[in-house]
């Protein structure tokens, strides 16, 4: 078998909605595949219209072009093995409940919103509301893996109830924003306000942040559950396997006071 190779042939006319694909592989397979119904814009087309379809393998599956008007792009995601060869457009990975993702390019708003398990890799940038809640709801990414290597925007996390996102570059304004649980590293710093509304959770800065007044300040401390998180990131290879090595202490932070928070925002050296 070979992996099932989607290119883009012809541009959508309005944004495209991926999301009925990995779905429709996980129940029917690559049989008559090419004519599932998708909407672009305000008219319905067919995969087959504007995706040329090689190979047979439903649970290796690769997308070549430009997608940056495409959304959707691995949602439901169950099982298997996704890669983006370029861009993509908003929600990528939404509700994703298993297997892996890779895109090589970037990728817009909400990826990973509603997330459950899985692990999600974007080799450049993140747009906002990175891991966070859908419009409307109350918890967002609740378990699986997400890398970065490049930037992530504004409202990184927004409540995020269990997992880790791990950003190489720097996050935007309010990361980690009304945080339920789990875990978000930023090793390019962040943005104002961060661990606005936190409840739980761990934030985790390399250098200096300028937090909120409603952050209170308990000290630098050597916490071994540090250096055990940085060993678990050894396998993600560079920059976060770089982490891992001495104990690193760390100024503590806890809040968001104004909402009885007991989130952590711990900083670290940006050696």
């Amino acid at each position: 078998m070979s992996a099932l190779t989607l290119t883009l042939r012809t541009q959508p006319v309005g944004r495209l909605d991926l999301s009925p694909l990995a779905p429709a592989l996980a129940a029917g397979g690559v049989a008559g595949l090419s004519g599932l119904a998708l909407t672009a814009g305000n008219r319905r087309c067919t995969l087959g219209e504007l995706f040329a379809l090689s190979g047979d393998d439903a649970g290796d599956v690769v997308l070549q072009g430009d997608l940056s008007h495409v959304d959707g792009v691995g949602a439901g995601l169950a099982a298997g093995r996704w890669r983006v060869e370029g861009s993509v457009g908003d929600f990528l990975a939404q509700d994703m409940s298993g297997g892996t993702l890779v895109v090589d390019g970037s990728a817009g708003n909400f990826a990973a919103a509603a997330m459950r398990r899985g692990s999600l890799t974007i080799a450049g940038d993140a747009g906002d509301h990175l891991g966070g809640a859908l419009p409307g709801a109350m918890k967002g990414m609740a378990g699986g893996q997400v890398l970065v290597h490049g930037h992530a925007g504004q409202r990184c996390a927004d409540r995020m109830r269990r997992g880790a996102i791990l950003v190489a570059g720097q996050v935007g304004a309010y990361a980690g924003s009304r945080m339920l649980a789990g875990t978000l590293l930023a090793l390019g710093g962040v943005g104002a306000h961060a661990g606005y509304g936190m409840k739980r959770g761990t934030l985790l800065v390399r250098g200096s942040a300028a937090l909120d007044a409603t952050f209170a300040d308990c000290g630098t401390h050597t916490l071994p559950v540090v250096h055990l998180l940085f060993r678990s990131w050894l396998p993600l290879g560079a920059p976060f396997a770089e982490l891992a090595g001495a104990v690193r202490p760390v100024r503590r932070w806890m809040g968001d006071r104004a909402t009885d928070g007991k989130g952590e925002v711990l900083l670290f050296d940006p050696r």
